[in-house]
């Protein structure tokens, strides 16, 4: 009896170490199972964070582009108005030329008349030749006046015709030029966002300020290292759109502005901000300067200008104190020669009124 039941302990023993196996494979599984539900966590989480920045990004770009769309729409209806104006300038001219016609025909049946009462004249023995010679100098002097009449309309029709292929000169300079400044600020912004440049473009002028706390150490006018390489990134993709082939014969001149904050006198901030400004315009205009080409920077020579705001801009924070950080700035800006053909536009509008 005790043989049999010692014969019976090894498969109990066996029976044991199965269920122990069971539970530890048991284990694991369910060990894998919660680590993918926490990856899967982890990815969903990730996700959500992608979706929101992609989605803050685009709303950005939207306020953007309504505001330079309202301020595009604004130019076009000021211009529009200009142009109506011209235009009925031209209509008035018009019904002079049709009232100068008219009194032209007035004027022929007037000699039509005359002619016959010079025949009538002829007829009539009991006029006599000094009577004749008379009506004949008025005929005369009547065609003379119609002559002159005849030049007048003339010279009206020429002018008419020069206005209207000036106004016609206009109108394709002004479609011209719409947009033109909305295009650019537009290039401007994806080839900074495509180079991974941090800067923001004003949507209105242009302008692109550079924090002045990463380009120089404080209170010096001399490039940092830093400021240097951020000038060398910034730079050339700047330089590529305004003096590309689309937009360099507008552009008309590029200024390096430097602002200061408020602190300290205003003349020592003159005296930094256009030292700043220079030290820029030195550093990128220099002969060994590598990250533009020679013909790129004799063009920048050209139509390049340095100055000092002092602490005359300053920027504000929405309660109204000022922000120092960024008032301490180097601003790039663009001048098209749009706003100085605009002005002999209007100059020529004022002339022919």
């Amino acid at each position: 009896m005790r043989s049999s039941s010692i014969r019976r302990r090894p498969g109990s023993f066996r029976s044991n170490g199965d269920r122990n196996s069971f539970w530890l494979s048991f284990s694991d599984l369910m060990s894998a199972l919660v680590l993918v539900v926490i990856l899967v966590l982890f990815y969903m989480l990730y996700q959500y964070f992608l979706m929101y920045d992609d989605y803050a990004e685009k709303r950005d770009a939207m306020v953007i582009l309504q505001t330079t769309l309202q301020s595009t729409e604004e130019d076009i209806a000021a211009k529009e108005a200009a142009l109506i104006a011209a235009q009925s300038e031209l209509n008035e001219k018009n019904a002079a030329l049709s009232s100068a016609q008219t009194e032209l025909t007035a004027a022929q049946e007037d000699l039509a008349v005359q002619q016959l009462l010079v025949a009538a004249a002829q007829q009539a023995a009991q006029l006599t030749q000094q009577e004749l010679d008379r009506q004949a100098t008025e005929l005369q002097q009547t065609l003379s006046t119609l002559d002159e009449q005849q030049q007048q309309i003339l010279l009206q029709q020429a002018q008419l015709l020069q206005q209207q292929g000036q106004l016609e000169d206009q109108q394709s300079q002004i479609e011209q030029l719409v947009g033109i400044r909305t295009r650019i600020i537009a290039s401007l912004s994806e080839a900074l966002k495509s180079a991974h440049i941090s800067a923001t473009v004003d949507p209105t002028s242009g302008a692109i300020a550079l924090e002045s706390d990463v380009l120089f150490p404080t209170g010096e006018s001399e490039l940092s290292r830093e400021g240097k390489a951020r000038i060398d990134a910034f730079l050339p993709v700047y330089l590529n759109v305004l003096f590309s082939d689309e937009y360099r014969g507008y552009v008309s001149e590029i200024i390096i502005e430097g602002h200061t904050d408020s602190v300290g006198g205003y003349i020592d901030n003159l005296k930094l901000s256009q030292q700043r400004a220079y030290n820029v315009g030195s550093y990128v205009l220099a002969d060994g300067y590598p990250h533009i080409s020679d013909e790129m920077r004799d063009h920048l020579r050209k139509i390049a200008t340095a100055n000092g705001r002092s602490y005359s801009n300053l920027i504000y924070n929405a309660d109204g104190t000022e922000n120092r950080n960024a008032s301490r700035r180097v601003v790039f800006k663009f001048r098209l020669t749009d706003e100085q053909m605009v002005a002999r536009l209007q100059a020529l509008l004022e002339q022919g009124n």
